[in-house]
């Protein structure tokens, strides 16, 4: 697997579709050695924020191969939850500033391209070096050759580097989440939202960058999520078992989001797993909560695509991840001609299946009830391609490995038809692959 011999190149990100068989994601990239940076502290306003980034983006241009894999190199970064203030009008956080980086993007010239439908890999590079540089064939080459010849060294080892064992625990001082679902039932009762998304959090002592990587294969063995995602960058490693995709882009300017809510256990048993998938679909608090951030996310889009264009093509549709059910729903629209990726990405972030409705007095409740800063979580993690096209996934299921520590949230979606335990099971059932210690030795790839 090549992964496992490049991981430790700079600058390393993965955007995973782990194997995804059901043809959600049909791509996987791997790049390395980024040309150039742009990262973000601290909040600004949008129009700071979108001509600094356009910019940078604009000093770096080449032409697409026909035919060819979405991405063939431009920029991959995170968006923490936190850079909602960016876009998010009124909205200030009273935990500001306690999370690093609040976004960062690279620069990759070099891709790695798996078409998990063909099964086929591809390299593309057009040797750009360096801002304001031309494509040069000749470089462009060199950097081919440079990745193959570290991709047909000896397979790199699979047995996972020995660690401590560190157990992850639920961060201190945290109200009960029985009390927030409580809280949260108060506020709608109040009329103040429709629904808000609580989380909890736990943490853990730092893994090593090594250690960090191999516990994400073994997590992507079990979950097989297909907007999957490992990178390491200037502040943070994120490792991203997400099957939720924030919005998507192609070149004719066609947008897609996909919310995800409704969560359900599967079954061993054949019989029983059908009931439960039957079950999810019939839920009255699941489905109505999905489709109230259907509405939410068709008004979101509705502000950037042409409003003819906005259509739901997909409502409460049952998925499956190896362990878990999910409802699913689709919103399509056309960008509107005189916009591009970043326009459509402030549109919609922080996504509406992890906010609540309406967006901005969720997002205020939800800052008054977590603990702290969310960072990467709910935040996204994806690509904006050489011709404006773009991925992005929502990261839930996400380890944001930062220097003072891992941590992991896990949440819910709270409703009035919520009932307080069971919400609390939901929580820990989203979390248990990840926060339960990982599987030792080999890896399976």
């Amino acid at each position: 697997m090549l992964a496992l011999k490049l991981h430790r190149e700079p600058g390393f990100v993965w955007l995973d579709s782990a194997g995804s068989t059901g043809g959600k994601n049909r791509y996987s990239y791997i790049a390395s050695n980024p040309v150039s940076r742009f990262r973000r502290q601290t909040a600004e306003s949008s129009a700071e924020f979108d001509r600094g980034f356009r910019d940078w983006q604009s000093q770096f241009t080449t032409r697409m191969i026909a035919d060819g894999a979405p991405f063939q190199g431009g920029a991959i970064g995170y968006v923490t939850y936190d850079a909602a203030e960016i876009w998010v009008s009124d909205f200030s956080s009273r935990h500001s500033g306690d999370a690093g980086d609040i976004l960062e993007f690279a620069f990759y010239d070099t891709v790695l391209a798996f078409d998990h439908q063909q099964q086929s890999l591809t390299v593309y590079s057009a040797g750009l070096n360096g801002p304001d540089s031309l494509p040069d064939e000749a470089l462009a080459r060199q950097r081919i050759s440079s990745l193959a010849e570290i991709c047909t060294r000896e397979n790199a080892s699979r047995t996972r580097p020995a660690g401590e064992g560190a157990v992850w625990t639920r961060a201190s001082p945290q109200a009960p989440y029985t009390d927030l679902v409580s809280a949260v039932r108060e506020a709608i009762l109040d009329g103040e939202i429709y629904q808000a998304n609580i989380a909890s959090l736990w943490t853990r002592p730092p893994q090593s960058y090594d250690e960090a990587f191999f516990t994400y294969l073994v997590n992507r063995n079990q979950t097989r999520a297909a907007f999957s995602a490992f990178g390491a960058f200037t502040s943070r490693t994120l490792a991203s078992l997400s099957p939720e995709r924030l919005v998507t882009m192609n070149s004719e300017r066609d947008v897609r989001t996909e919310p995800i809510k409704g969560t359900a256990r599967r079954s061993a048993n054949p019989e029983q797993d059908q009931q439960i998938a039957k079950a999810l679909a019939a839920s009255e608090k699941d489905r109505a909560e999905n489709i109230m951030i259907v509405d939410l996310l068709r008004n979101d889009l509705s502000r950037v695509c042409r409003p003819e264009s906005v259509i739901v093509s997909g409502l409460c549709d049952v998925e499956q991840l190896p362990n878990l059910f999910h409802l699913v729903s689709s919103i399509e629209g056309k960008l509107k001609p005189s916009l591009d990726a970043i326009d459509l990405l402030g549109a919609v972030f922080p996504g509406g299946s992890v906010t609540g409705a309406p967006k901005l007095r969720a997002m205020e409740i939800i800052d008054e009830l977590e603990p702290s800063a969310r960072g990467a979580f709910c935040g996204s993690f994806g690509y904006i391609g050489h011709d404006g096209t773009c991925d992005f996934n929502i990261m839930i299921r996400t380890v944001d490995h930062v220097p003072g520590g891992d941590r992991y949230w896990s949440g819910a979606g709270i409703t009035l038809l919520s009932d307080t335990h069971a919400e609390w099971e939901e929580v820990q059932l989203k979390a248990e692959r990840i926060i339960d210690p990982p599987v030792s030795g080999m890896i399976e790839i």
